[in-house]
C-alpha cells in the first residue's frame, strides 16, 4: 500500500534522512577501504621485519652439521632474546617454522605471561591453524619464489584468512632447510574500523538531529508564507479576491508573495471591473430601452400629442443609435479578444486620413468656437497598420478631444516621424484628466466622475477598443493630463514606404 506525503517539510526531513544514510554507506565503504588497505601494507612490512630478523638470527646460528631443529633448539636463550627483541615491535605477530615436508617444527607467541614457544608439537596452538602441516605445494612454491606475502588461508592451513609473510631458510650450504612464516593474529583492523564507523554513525546521528531542527525551522519559514498563498489561492476560488498575503523580508519568497498581492490585486480590480461591466451593460441598455418603452407608450396611448410626437421621435431614434454604437462597441470587443477580428496591415497616408477626420469634425469646432491646429511633419506620412481601425482609433481620439475641451481652447493634432516610427497626438486644453483616474482610462465603461456630466452619449468602450486596436499593432498608446488644464493622447506606428 503506498503511503502518500503531503506534507514538504517530512518529505525535505525523509530525503534529508535517506541522503545522510547513503552518506554513512559511502563513508564506511571508503572508510574501510583505506584502512584495509593501510592496515595491509602496515602489517606486511611489519611481518617482513619480523621475518627478516628471524632470517638474520638464523644465518648467524650455528648450523654446521645440525637439522632445523637442532640448529633452533641449540640455543634457546638466544632465540628467546630474538623472539622478545621481535614481539616488543610486533606483539600481534607469531612465527612459525616448517621443514620442507611441511611439519611445524616450531611456533612463537607473545602472549599474556609472556613468550610462548613450542617445538615439535601442535598442542596449545591457537585456534586459527587447523592443520599440523603446510601444504607440500605451498612450500614449493616458497621456495620457487623466495619470497611469498598475500592473506589468505594457505590452503586450509588456517581456519580463516589472515596476511602471512613466508622466507626461505638455508644451510650452511646455502640449500633450502625450511620456511619461516610470520602471520597476524590480530584483529586490531577490524576494531578499529568498527571505532570509526561507531564514530562516524554518532557524528552523523547528531549532525542529522542538528540537520532536521534546521531544516525544519527553514522549512517553516519557506512553508509558511506558501500556506498563506494555498489559504489566500483557496479564498479566491470562493470568489474572495480582497486578500493580501503578508510580505516578510526581500528574498524569493517576499517576492512571490509581492507578486501573489499584485495578482490578487489585479483579479479583485478584474473582478470589481466586470461587476462594473455588468451594471454598466444593463444600466446602458436599460435605460434608452425605458425611454424608448415609454415614449413609444405615451404615443400609443395617446399621452403624448401629435404635435410632439415628432420631437419625440426624434429621441427615440438618438437612444436606437445609442443602442446600435453600445451594441457595435460589445461586439468589436467580442471579436478581438476571440482574435476574430483580423487586420489586413498595409501601407497608408496617415495625414490623409487625419485630415478627413478632422474635416469631419467641422461643425463641433465652430459649435465650440475651438482653436484648431494641424501639424505633420510632411505632407505625405506613410504608415503601416489597418487604415479601417487606425481610422477608428483616430476618430475616437479626436471625438473625445472635442468633447471634453473647453470653449475657444486650443485644439492640436500633431502627426511627427521619429525614426522608424510615425508619432500621432491629440491635445485639447479642457478639463482633463485626474493623476488618480489616468491608470484607470483605458479601461472598460471607466468613466471618471468629472467627465460624467459631460460624456452624456458615451457608454466608456471607445478608449477600451482604441487601446485594444494599438496593442493588436504591437504598438503603444498614451496619456498626459493635467487636471483643469489640458490633455494629450498619443500612439504610434511603425513607418512604411510610399508606394
Amino acid at each position: 500500500m503506498k503511503v502518500k506525503i503531503k506534507s514538504v517539510s517530512t518529505r525535505y526531513m525523509l530525503i534529508f534522512m535517506a541522503v545522510m544514510v547513503v552518506i554513512v554507506i559511502i563513508m564506511g565503504v571508503i572508510i574501510t577501504t583505506i584502512v584495509s588497505s593501510f592496515s595491509l601494507d602496515t602489517k606486511m612490512k611489519e611481518m617482513y621485519d619480523v621475518n627478516r630478523m628471524f632470517d638474520k638470527y638464523y644465518d648467524e646460528a650455528d648450523k654446521k652439521d645440525k637439522n632445523l631443529y637442532e640448529t633452533l633448539t641449540s640455543s634457546k636463550e638466544e632465540l628467546n632474546d630474538m623472539l622478545d627483541l621481535i614481539f616488543i615491535n610486533s606483539p600481534y605477530c607469531d612465527l612459525l617454522v616448517f621443514d620442507l615436508k611441511g611439519e611445524l617444527v616450531m611456533y612463537a607467541s607473545q602472549e599474556e605471561n609472556g613468550i610462548e614457544l613450542l617445538f615439535n608439537t601442535t598442542k596449545s596452538l591457537p585456534s586459527v591453524i587447523s592443520r599440523e602441516t603446510l601444504p607440500v605445494h605451498i612450500i614449493n612454491n616458497i621456495i620457487e619464489d623466495d619470497v611469498i606475502s598475500r592473506s589468505d588461508n594457505c590452503d586450509g592451513f588456517f581456519s580463516k584468512e589472515v596476511v602471512h609473510y613466508a622466507s626461505v631458510l638455508s644451510d650452511e650450504n646455502g640449500e633450502a632447510i625450511g620456511i619461516v612464516m610470520s602471520y597476524d593474529r590480530g584483529d586490531e583492523e577490524g576494531d578499529l574500523i568498527f571505532d570509526m564507523l561507531i564514530s562516524i554513525v554518532i557524528t552523523v546521528i547528531w549532525i542529522t538531529i542538528a540537520a532536521l531542527f534546521a531544516i525544519y525551522g527553514i522549512s517553516y519559514r519557506i512553508m509558511r508564507p506558501l500556506r498563506e498563498i494555498g489559504r489566500a489561492a483557496r479564498s479566491f476560488s470562493k470568489g474572495n479576491f480582497n486578500i493580501k498575503v503578508p510580505v516578510r523580508g526581500e528574498d524569493e519568497l517576499a517576492e512571490l508573495a509581492d507578486s501573489f498581492n499584485k495578482m490578487a490585486a489585479a483579479l479583485y480590480s478584474k473582478d470589481e471591473m466586470q461587476k462594473n461591466f455588468l451594471s454598466n451593460v444593463s444600466h446602458d441598455l436599460r435605460t434608452p430601452m425605458t425611454t424608448i418603452a415609454g415614449f413609444i407608450d405615451g404615443i400609443i396611448d395617446g399621452a403624448i400629442p401629435p404635435e410632439k410626437q415628432e420631437y419625440y421621435l426624434h429621441i427615440i431614434k438618438s437612444e436606437v443609435t445609442r443602442l446600435s454604437r453600445l451594441v457595435t462597441s460589445l461586439l468589436d470587443i467580442s471579436r478581438m479578444q476571440s482574435g476574430e477580428r483580423k487586420f489586413d496591415i498595409k501601407n497608408f497616408n496617415i495625414c490623409e486620413l487625419a485630415r478627413q477626420t478632422i474635416i469631419s469634425f467641422e461643425n463641433q469646432f465652430e459649435d465650440k468656437k475651438l482653436d484648431v491646429e494641424f501639424n505633420c511633419d510632411d505632407y505625405d506620412i506613410i504608415a503601416k497598420g489597418d487604415k479601417d481601425a487606425i481610422n477608428q482609433v483616430v476618430y475616437n481620439l479626436c471625438h473625445n478631444a472635442i468633447k471634453f475641451s473647453y470653449d475657444k481652447g486650443k485644439y492640436i493634432v500633431n502627426i511627427a516621424s521619429k525614426g522608424n516610427k510615425v508619432e500621432f497626438s491629440v491635445y485639447n486644453d479642457g478639463i482633463g484628466i485626474t493623476e488618480e483616474d489616468i491608470p484607470h482610462v483605458f479601461e472598460r465603461f471607466y468613466k471618471s466622475d468629472k467627465s460624467r456630466g459631460l460624456d452624456k452619449t458615451g457608454v466608456g468602450l471607445g478608449l477600451f477598443i482604441t487601446k485594444a486596436i494599438v496593442d493588436a499593432h504591437g504598438e503603444k498608446i498614451s496619456v498626459e493630463s493635467e487636471y483643469g488644464k489640458y490633455c494629450k493622447f498619443t500612439f504610434t506606428l511603425t513607418k512604411g514606404e510610399m508606394t
